[in-house]
């Protein structure tokens, strides 16, 4: 199934085509984004100009074209800020259908920061979270705790609002104008002590303009992981960005490879509205979120069609519950292989971080097509959303499943992304390397594994149906278990009981000392 959404924001419209697979999974396939500048007017008056109006539903009808030519049948189309503020909305919303035939949904600012937040939840899964949305015309806040929604506020602190109302007309800021939009901003942001965090919450934010901050960084930096999605800014990186654009020219800002003109325009007010909410809540660091209102719209919608979106807060956190993976334990397959992980762990051998890497490769694997080219199974890991992982963490899960293929290529694309990992990594990667190729022989040869735990050594019985067994390759993946735990292991081989003809094999035993 294929399901458009169409996000009516203040400053662009974008249309985004997902293909939805039958469990309500989604992945988006193509998007169009055209700047349209519904709210620019309202620095002087809360209504939608004639101009913005032709040009957004010349918009929608190219849009509508390419729906057609899709063949998609489901369209959702949503309205934000600009249009749930216009004094002339409900005529905007009437003409917009009798031209188009799209219906607009317009989000309420509870609605909206819901939407933005359930997306990025869909995502990441941070159970303790301050999540902020900033668009043209807003900035929507929201709090959580164990995935429990606790406050929700809409300020009207948009990138394009603030731009239009403190730039002088060539979208630069004198240093007198700029004073006054911090002003501005910290007189609006709320408290602290409003938002019930916890200790261990985490600032994740959505947007264009933390998006295009997030890649000027690492374009400035050298960042060998061009991926934003949980890329992390400090706060004296975006003080850095400030600081170089608020002395360029809206021309040489729209130059560079991260920020296209339109967001020129607007990304001084933007990115000032960013650090005053890092430095107003005390957070050191923010979380970028590549997924926010239009996946968060299209989960909503796909949970319920009809009702769509009820806002009230026992139907959030039932949605929340139901679609955000709440449950972030490592998941490692029972059929005996979880014993001996636990076994390495409880002799620390193996850290939970590891094992949430091992847990969400052995996933990989089974999701994506095998290939003999490891460039390619590398890259496609990469691209891979994995909402318990840092950068760090995914590229070392990458290299642990290149690992167990060739162990010479996961060490020279170690040494590509180096400055990204920690010596420690390497270990990391020799270790999970090894466990995903053990479990993958376990599967194919539809083994168990019986763990017999010991202080002296780890004896474990392999109890496997398939004949003739790999007992050579067997062999040899315990021999390297062995050598990269730094432990004796002592193991036996037979034919599972309940085969037929068990009476013919023998049981072999052999140890692996060292």
């Amino acid at each position: 199934m294929k399901v458009s959404v169409i996000d009516i924001g203040s400053n662009t419209i974008k249309l985004v085509n997902y293909t939805v697979r039958q469990d309500n999974s989604f992945t988006a396939y193509r998007q169009e984004s055209t700047k349209v500048k519904l709210g620019e007017s309202f620095a002087n008056k809360s209504t939608l100009t004639e101009e913005s109006i032709t040009k957004a539903i010349d918009t929608l009808l190219l849009y509508r074209d390419i729906i057609r030519l899709e063949g998609i049948g489901r369209v959702v189309c949503i309205g934000t800020s600009a249009v749930r503020e216009a004094q002339n909305s409900t005529s905007f919303v009437e003409q917009v259908r009798h031209k188009t035939g799209f219906r607009i949904k317009i989000l309420s600012g509870d609605e909206e920061a819901y939407c933005s937040y359930l997306g990025t939840s869909v995502s990441m899964g941070i159970p303790n979270i301050l999540f902020f949305d900033l668009g043209g015309g807003s900035l929507e806040l929201l709090s959580a705790a164990n995935f429990k929604i606790k406050k929700i506020e809409s300020l009207p602190l948009g990138a394009l609002r603030l731009s239009q109302v403190f730039s002088r007309k060539d979208d630069s800021f004198t240093a007198k104008d700029y004073e006054r939009l911090l002003q501005h901003i910290n007189g609006i942001l709320p408290s602290k002590k409003n938002f019930e965090l916890s200790i261990d919450s985490i600032l994740v934010g959505v947007g264009g303009t933390l998006r295009a901050i997030a890649k000027y960084d690492q374009e400035s930096t050298g960042y060998p992981f061009p991926r934003l999605h949980n890329y992390r800014l400090s706060v004296n990186a975006i003080e850095l960005i400030i600081e170089k654009l608020n002395f360029m020219k809206i021309e040489d800002i729209s130059k560079l490879c991260s920020i296209d003109l339109s967001r020129a325009e607007t990304i001084v007010a933007g990115s000032s509205v960013i650090l005053a909410l890092m430095k107003k809540f005390d957070f050191q660091e923010i979380v970028v979120s590549e997924y926010g209102l239009r996946e968060g719209v299209l989960a909503a919608y796909l949970y319920n069609p009809n009702m769509f979106i009820n806002h009230t807060p026992k139907i959030l956190n039932e949605q929340i519950q139901k679609l955000v993976p709440v449950n972030s334990q490592p998941n490692i397959p029972n059929n005996g292989f979880d014993l001996l992980v636990r076994y390495l762990y409880n002799r620390r051998l193996l850290r939970i971080g590891e094992m949430q890497i091992l847990s969400d490769a052995l996933h990989s694997i089974m999701k994506i097509d095998s290939t003999n080219k490891l460039d390619t199974l590398f890259n496609l890991v990469l691209d891979r959303d994995y909402p318990n992982l840092t950068h760090r963490e995914q590229i070392v899960l990458a290299l642990s499943i290149i690992n167990s293929r060739k162990i010479k290529t996961s060490e020279f694309l170690f040494r590509k992304y180096s400055s990204l990992l920690k010596p420690q990594n390497q270990k990391s990667v020799y270790k999970i390397g090894i466990l995903i190729k053990l479990n993958n022989l376990m599967m194919k040869s539809r083994a168990k594994i019986m763990v017999k735990e010991s202080n002296i050594r780890l004896a474990i019985d392999i109890i496997y149906k398939r004949k003739p067994y790999p007992t050579i390759l067997f062999q040899n993946i315990i021999q390297k278990l062995s050598d990269i735990f730094a432990i004796e292991i002592q193991y036996s081989l037979r034919n599972d009981p309940y085969e037929q003809n068990t009476k013919k094999d023998r049981m072999v035993t052999m140890s692996i000392n060292r």
